[in-house]
C-alpha cells in the first residue's frame, strides 16, 4: 500500500535497467494536457470508479455533477432520511412499563380516579390536599405535568412584580400548595 493516498503515480519497474519510471495521469477533459491530480466519481451507480481532472476542470465538473439527477422528490427524501441510520434497518423500540401507579399519575383519560378516597389518609392530610387543590384551581385527577403548568400560570398571573395589587401572602400560599401537592404525588 502506498503511504501517500493522494498519489496519482503508478510505478513500473523495468527489468533491464532496474530504474523506476513514473506514469502520470493526465486530465481527462477534452484537449487538456495538465496533470490529473483530482478524482471525481463517474456516475451515481459507480461511486468507486473515478475520472481524473486538473484543478480548473474538477471545479467545472463538480458544479455540473448532480448525485440526485433523475430522481423524484420521494426518492431523494428516502435517500436522505436513510442516511441518518447509515442505510441499515432499524426497529421500533417498544417500552413496556410494569410498575404500580398508586397515585394514578399516569392515568388513562377514560378511567375514574378513586385512589385518593380509597387510601387511608387522615382528615388533616385530606384537608391539606383539598385546600392546595383549591388554591391552584385543580381537580382530581391530575398529573404532575398539569400541576406544573397550572403553578407556572398562576405564579405569572399573581406575581407581585406583574400585578401590584396582589397580596404577597397569596404567592406564599401558592408555593406552599405546590410543594404539598408535589409531596402527595411523589409518595
Amino acid at each position: 500500500m502506498l503511504k501517500n493516498k493522494k498519489s496519482f503515480v503508478n510505478y513500473i519497474e523495468e527489468e533491464e535497467e532496474d530504474s523506476v519510471f513514473a506514469l502520470t495521469k493526465y486530465c481527462e477533459w477534452k484537449n487538456c494536457e495538465k496533470k490529473g491530480e483530482y478524482k471525481a466519481p463517474t456516475s451515481r451507480s459507480e461511486l468507486r470508479v473515478f475520472k481524473w481532472f486538473c484543478l480548473e476542470h474538477i471545479k467545472i465538473y463538480n458544479k455540473g455533477w448532480d448525485y440526485f439527477k433523475g430522481r423524484t422528490m420521494d426518492e431523494i427524501y428516502n435517500e436522505v432520511s436513510s442516511d441518518s441510520t447509515w442505510h441499515r434497518p432499524t426497529w421500533i423500540r417498544v417500552k413496556n412499563h410494569n410498575f404500580d401507579d398508586i397515585h394514578n399519575i399516569c392515568i388513562d383519560e377514560n378511567k375514574s380516579f378513586n385512589n385518593f378516597n380509597e387510601k387511608n389518609y387522615s382528615k388533616n392530610e385530606k384537608s391539606k390536599i383539598e385546600e392546595a387543590l383549591s388554591i391552584l384551581n385543580l381537580t382530581m385527577p391530575f398529573k404532575i405535568t398539569d400541576l406544573k403548568k397550572q403553578y407556572k400560570k398562576m405564579v405569572k398571573k399573581f406575581h407581585p412584580d406583574v400585578c401590584k395589587n396582589t397580596n404577597e401572602e397569596y404567592i406564599i400560599s401558592l408555593n406552599h400548595a405546590y410543594t404539598e401537592l408535589l409531596k402527595f404525588l411523589k409518595q
